[in-house]
């Protein structure tokens, strides 16, 4: 039975949890095995992540304008490119070829191409879902997007785990094949056409102010949920005696846990049932505040998985009811692409507040941006009642 065409999108959407996640993975390995250290291969990964600031709401509008299909295209072909180099270069330093220098400057190249091009990524597949699945199917469409990006950071870790034992190069090479798997699988995706007389409408993107409600809503529940990671190991650490490597286990399987409880919901709730997308933003607020109040006050491992896989059901559920009020308007590919930088300042918020705050008080402070998020959902209800906007769609590659 072939792949249908939204799981084909949200195939690639997935190439971006795979890639980052699997790169964090292989750290340790790339500090001991090459000569930078982790502060610069934390820099490293760092950059390419905040070039998300720019490219993602350029590409959004680029998607509005054009067509998603071609930004997707650019998006795999530099994730591809990026991850070559990093391998190339890792290959050409262990056979010292390359200086730590020039190993610094072209992975520092590599990550700049990905920041560049991979940030429109999931603004152009939701573009692209909601053409090929508007009206009463949005919600389920960008929850197949949700729960691509859900399943990349659930396999990132293993896959990178699994193949770090083959070699240091073998994640790279596993992110390729990856790459190129998914530019074969968008083959006879229907492509979304702009019609010629809305051209100048697509063109006038949406202001941040008239989203500001969802925008805030997607910062604050970045910085939550980056907060909670964050603040799991020292959290575990003291409230179950335990070591360091202890903690470190015990946070990986609870992520992964977390990271499948929010595939079943994307997969089950979210997609076969008909609830709205202020009815999803709503019960996923609720499931933050939930989940990191348990977190915030457990004292046994059972609260911990437990306030985790809530908390993480709680952010699958909301991201679809957000993302839905936001691009109702004219232009959803440059909403989303707004929504992607409002995540990525929220992932900011949260590094910058850990240098700020004790430790001790992450997990309160991961509370407190949900329950913000929380009141915010009422102000969000008068974008659910406008009309989606619809977009023609291709039937040829």
């Amino acid at each position: 039975m072939p792949l249908p065409p939204l799981w084909r999108i949200s195939a690639c959407a997935a190439l971006l949890g795979l890639g980052q996640n699997g790169l964090l993975v292989a750290l340790p390995v790339l500090v001991e095995g090459f000569g930078l250290p982790l502060s610069q291969w934390a820099g490293l990964i760092l950059l390419g992540s905040m070039l998300f600031l720019l490219g993602s709401p350029f590409w959004g509008r680029v998607a509005d304008r054009h067509g998603a299909r071609g930004v997707v295209i650019q998006a795999l072909l530099g994730y591809v490119i990026s991850f070559a180099l990093i391998g190339l270069a890792l290959w050409g330093a262990a056979r010292g070829w390359l200086s730590d220098g020039a190993l610094l400057v072209v992975v520092a190249l590599a990550r700049v191409l990905y920041g560049l091009t991979v940030s429109g990524m999931v603004p152009a597949c939701q573009q692209w879902s909601l053409a090929l699945h508007g009206g009463e199917e949005r919600v389920k469409a960008l929850a197949a997007i949700s729960a691509g990006l859900s399943s990349g950071r659930l396999l990132g870790p293993l896959v990178a785990a699994a193949s770090l034992s083959l070699s240091a190069h073998a994640p790279f090479v596993v992110m390729l094949l990856c790459g190129a798997l998914a530019l074969l699988l968008l083959q006879g995706v229907p492509a979304p056409r702009v019609p010629p007389s809305a051209g100048r409408t697509v063109q006038r993107s949406p202001r941040a102010l008239d989203l500001l409600p969802c925008l805030a809503i997607a910062l604050l529940l970045a910085m939550s949920v980056s907060l909670m990671q964050l603040a799991l190991p020292g959290a575990l650490q003291g409230r179950l005696a335990i070591d360091a490597t202890r903690a470190g286990h015990l946070m990986g399987i609870l992520l992964s846990l977390g990271a499948l409880g929010a595939l079943a919901t994307q997969l089950g709730i979210t997609r076969h049932y008909r609830l709205s997308g202020y009815a999803l933003l709503a019960l996923g607020a609720l499931g933050l505040v939930a989940g990191y109040g348990l977190l915030a006050t457990t004292a046994g491992l059972a609260g911990f998985g437990l306030g985790v896989v809530i908390a993480s059901v709680g952010a699958a559920l909301a991201v679809p009811g957000y993302t839905d009020a936001a691009t109702r308007h004219q232009a959803p590919g440059a909403s989303a692409g707004l929504l992607a930088m409002a995540h990525t300042l929220g992932y900011g918020a949260a590094t910058l507040a850990v240098s700020l705050v004790a430790a001790s008080r992450l997990l309160p402070l991961s509370l407190a941006a949900a329950c913000i998020l929380l009141l915010l959902v009422p102000m969000t209800r008068g974008r659910f009642q406008a009309t989606p906007a619809t977009s023609s769609v291709t039937t040829h590659d």
